[in-house]
């Protein structure tokens, strides 16, 4: 687990040099209550495709859409390959149950005709597990939330 987590530190920092998504996410984890009340705030971890076993950093900060109730804003910075990262940000119904969690289940057009992404998971205070379905694709998204 510690060696995980030393590679995806070491993924971010390689990722993020002046980018504003490591800023946002820096800010969203030290605003984060300790222990966290809400599925709400950032996430750390990695994605990994059932098809063709690759694997890479994964961040995400969750926060509610402005202006679009009933929707939550997954911003997403997701790693792969050597030195390669790619920031979205996918809108999706989800409605915040009493304990805090969240279920998720939505989809999206991805940028230049490659299909359609689809999530569907759940998010606790503490965890976040999703499976993910694309053109060719498919897997898992395991988050955790950052270490203080």
């Amino acid at each position: 687990m510690k060696s995980q987590l030393i590679a995806v530190a070491l993924s971010l920092a390689l990722c993020s040099c002046a980018n504003p998504y490591h800023r946002g996410f820096t800010e969203a984890s030290a605003a984060l209550p300790r222990p966290p009340v809400n599925a709400e705030g950032p996430w750390l971890g990695n994605w990994k495709s059932e098809v063709n076993g690759h694997t890479g950093p994964l961040w995400c900060i969750v926060q509610p859409s402005p202006g679009k109730p009933g929707k939550y804003d997954f911003r997403y910075r997701a790693g792969w390959g050597v030195l390669k990262c790619g920031d979205y940000t996918h809108s999706v119904p989800a409605k915040r149950r009493k304990d805090g969690s969240l279920a998720l289940s939505g989809e999206m057009e991805l940028p230049s005709g490659l299909g359609t992404y689809r999530v569907k998971g759940r998010l606790t205070r503490e965890t976040f597990s999703a499976t993910y379905q694309s053109a060719g694709d498919r897997g898992t998204i395991s988050l955790k939330r950052p270490e203080p």
